[in-house]
């Protein structure tokens, strides 16, 4: 399964929950719930992947606007053996940040992050119409395959 491409958390005196969602082809996943726990799942299709991933970003600001932040909270971290959660606690919490750059008509978005000895990358580049973007997949492709990439 492919990894998380947001993940919110909100957490006060009253709260403490996490929202995370990803897009699968033309289908939008959520999961949501209380941090902790395995929380509820909900995966609605659209007509194209762009549409999801639309309704990904309209999503996500709505939650920000409520006051979620960028963190991770899902099952995965939270349903670690007590000896492991005992050892996470211990350790530095992960660094994270994201960063935008806009070049024209077109939008970087990367999010970065650390965890143990791992560096995990999300990029979403926006351009300015479907076609732009098909041309850059292919591009990008291309040049990777080139340098040895192979697909799975």
């Amino acid at each position: 399964m492919s990894e998380w491409q947001i993940s919110l958390i909100f957490q006060d005196d009253k709260s403490n929950k996490f929202w995370r969602a990803r897009c699968i082809g033309n289908s939008l996943e959520v999961n949501f719930g209380r941090i902790g726990t395995q929380g509820q799942s909900q995966t609605k299709r659209y007509d194209s992947l762009e549409d999801a991933a639309n309704e990904l970003q309209k999503q996500a600001r709505e939650k920000m606007k409520k006051g979620y932040v960028d963190g991770d909270g899902g099952p995965n971290e939270a349903t670690a053996a007590p000896a492991d959660a005992e050892s996470a606690s211990a350790a530095p919490a992960p660094a994270q940040c994201a960063l935008t750059l806009t070049m024209g008509e077109r939008r970087l978005e990367l999010r970065l992050s650390v965890e143990g000895n791992a560096l995990h990358t999300h990029s979403t580049e926006h351009y300015p119409n479907p076609e732009a973007a098909e041309a850059a997949f292919a591009q990008v492709r291309a040049a990777l395959e080139a340098d040895g990439y192979r697909p799975r």
